[in-house]
């Protein structure tokens, strides 16, 4: 593949005839499983567009400019990519382990030994030497991909409109007398339209051979892994954190003044003060104590602040042989409470309220409220009537906007990323492709769960105060002279404090 590997030329010069001959030779389409498979194609597509340069270039700019990211995962940039790596690998492990079982069904032997590489990548990835494409011969192949998903996706169509036809068609020659000319015309729209079925699957896998598919699938996934092996033997700090410069005026006020891993209640004759704290000093000390990142996912000791391509290609091969290796979030984090998901969908319905308080009702409040689990119910009772000691000022109302605006500014991206991920690989959208797939590392997932709760109780603390200012609002407004009695209202509160 590279590194100066030695080619076994005889080896690879006596399978690539062989597989030519048997080309020639009858073999088995993959018909209906053309549907699965093209399922694996659009996810190969999603991660070769994921690893070009415009794919990484994205990823590296969300990882330095991404103040959520700092705030709930690390500021610890090789750590992070490290992340992306992982998932890029156990993407590439799961299709190769599919690509193996589909490759027993082929009439070529060649492909039956593609297994002994996926079980130990280490020990046989020299035999398979030569197989990856060229970075532009892959671009076509991708294109091919593409193609063949968009015929695939029409097919299925329109295999489901011939059946109902064929389901007519069967019913009127029951009866031809009732339908009478109508049923010779019905005939030729179903015979016309069984041709196109038959020209759609000339173009898309279903009248593909296994050895086809397979070879395809095969020589694409040892693409991806060399451009893994590229990308990621190669990787350096982005300009802006080599100078030490913040990612931006923005991202760094807002940094400031959103809420840390241990909120400070304020004393008790500063009830009234800013609604969002900053992070004690003992806090300062114990965060950076925990920035050797215990929960590592390089489980191998090597980490790429200080690979090349050749050790890059070691790892890789070593983590990829490893039995049993899973993407396994850190301890206290959201991915291994499996809370990512649901936190994702509280802090987007915070979101839509946030944007609308004085529009929030019965409904609304009670489906929030019913979302939320026992550890942030308990955290925000106490906050809550923590506040209700001091007199409800709309300056402060003001000031608690402005704070739900900046906070949510840094953890709605993660939640959007999150409920983007899953839906991403949700099976009945698997035939989509896009030009690069969002990483676990741009989402929730490996976020500090207490943190996160932490920034949904500041959320749910101010939506409270600023649902209970407009609701005075109305009612003073509702109790002047000039205003119509008439008008009803049902606006409400998020919910009474004595009731969380």
């Amino acid at each position: 593949m590279g590194g100066g590997e030695t080619v076994n030329g005889a080896w690879l010069s006596a399978i690539w005839p062989l597989s030519r001959k048997i080309a020639s030779d009858e073999k088995e389409a993959i018909g209906i499983m053309a549907s699965e498979i093209v399922g694996v194609m659009s996810r190969i597509v999603n991660l070769w567009h994921s690893l070009s340069d415009r794919g990484i270039s994205s990823l590296k700019e969300w990882i330095t400019n991404s103040v959520g990211v700092k705030m709930l995962v690390s500021d610890d940039y090789y750590y992070l990519m490290e992340l992306a790596l992982d998932e890029i690998l156990k993407s590439f492990q799961c299709l190769a382990r599919y690509v193996a079982r589909l490759g027993k069904r082929c009439k070529d032997p060649v492909y039956h030994r593609y297994e002994g590489f996926v079980r130990n990548p280490a020990k046989n990835y020299v035999q398979w030497c030569g197989w990856e494409y060229a970075w532009k011969k892959m671009d076509r192949k991708v294109k091919k991909m593409e193609r063949f998903v968009a015929a695939m996706s029409q097919l299925s169509q329109e295999l489901e409109v011939l059946e109902d036809r064929q389901r007519t068609l069967s019913r009127m020659k029951v009866n031809p007398k009732s339908h009478k000319g109508k049923l010779a015309e019905f005939e030729k729209k179903f015979n016309w339209h069984q041709q196109e079925v038959k020209n759609l699957k000339d173009i898309s896998p279903w009248n593909r051979s296994f050895d086809y598919v397979v070879r395809l699938l095969a020589r694409s996934l040892f693409t991806i892994l060399e451009r893994t092996i590229l990308v990621f033997g190669n990787i350096h700090l982005p300009i802006s954190q080599q100078q030490g410069h913040s990612p931006s005026i923005e991202s760094k006020h807002a940094l400031q003044r959103s809420p840390s891993s241990s909120y400070v209640h304020p004393s008790e004759t500063n009830v009234m003060k800013r609604p969002v704290c900053s992070e004690s000093e003992a806090d300062k000390k114990k965060n950076k104590s925990k920035k050797k990142h215990v929960g590592s996912p390089n489980v191998h000791g090597v980490s790429l602040r200080y690979i090349d391509s050749k050790s890059c290609r070691s790892m890789i091969y070593s983590k990829l042989s490893e039995k049993g290796w899973l993407l396994k979030p850190v301890r206290s984090t959201l991915g291994d409470a499996a809370l990512a998901l649901h936190y994702a969908n509280v802090i987007e319905l915070i979101e839509k309220i946030v944007s609308s308080p004085h529009c929030i009702d019965h409904q609304t409040r009670d489906n929030l409220y019913n979302k939320l689990p026992t550890t942030i119910r308990t955290d925000l009772r106490v906050k809550l009537k923590w506040y209700a000691k001091g007199k409800h000022d709309p300056c402060i109302a003001a000031e608690w906007s402005v704070a739900m605006t900046q906070i949510l500014g840094w953890l709605a991206p993660l939640s959007h990323n999150m409920i983007r991920w899953h839906e991403e690989r949700n099976f009945e959208k698997e035939h989509n492709t896009s030009e690069a797939s969002v990483l676990l590392v741009q989402t929730l997932y490996f976020a500090n769960q207490a943190k996160t709760e932490a920034a949904i109780v500041e959320l749910l603390v101010g939506l409270n105060y600023v649902c209970w200012i407009n609701r005075e609002a109305r009612i003073q407004e509702a109790r002047r002279p000039e205003f119509s009695r008439s008008r009803s209202f049902n606006r409400v509160q998020l919910r009474n404090h004595e009731d969380w």
